[in-house]
């Protein structure tokens, strides 16, 4: 619940961000997956591929992909050396709202290290990695 809770303290300071410029149509989990585009790139495999790693159906995936192109954040294609991969690559526009994204969730950052210190957050980061290890094993 904690790890949850959390999580919505990240997706606020991101909406706030959102709505400070207009980007107020992005989906739910759009800033996730803009996010990861603007940090690994565009070639995120296959529309089961993005429902595995956002824990979503197939078609919610495909959903939130589809909203994200129509609404000019993302335009799809697929990757030149293996046409069974969905490539994702940023508009100028979905580059501006994922660096919105990432300047909100640095501003959380900063927060939370006055709050607590850079060796709580070390701390913290390190056990919530072996956290996901776990599920990875």
């Amino acid at each position: 619940m904690l790890l949850g809770a959390g999580r919505m303290t990240y997706g606020r300071a991101i909406r706030a961000g959102y709505a400070e410029v207009g980007f107020d149509d992005i989906p739910k989990l759009g800033p996730r997956l803009l996010g990861g585009i603007r940090r690994f790139g565009g070639s995120v495999g296959s529309v089961g591929d993005v429902a595995r790693d956002f824990g979503v159906s197939k078609q919610a995936a495909s959903k939130l992909i589809d909203t994200l192109v129509i609404r000019g954040y993302v335009e799809r294609g697929t990757d030149p050396e293996d046409r069974r991969r969905l490539t994702l690559e940023l508009t100028e526009r979905g580059r501006e709202a994922a660096d919105i994204g990432w300047a909100a969730s640095d501003r959380v950052d900063r927060e939370l290290e006055e709050a607590v210190g850079a060796a709580a957050i070390a701390q913290m980061r390190e056990t919530v990695g072996a956290l996901v290890a776990l599920r990875d094993s």
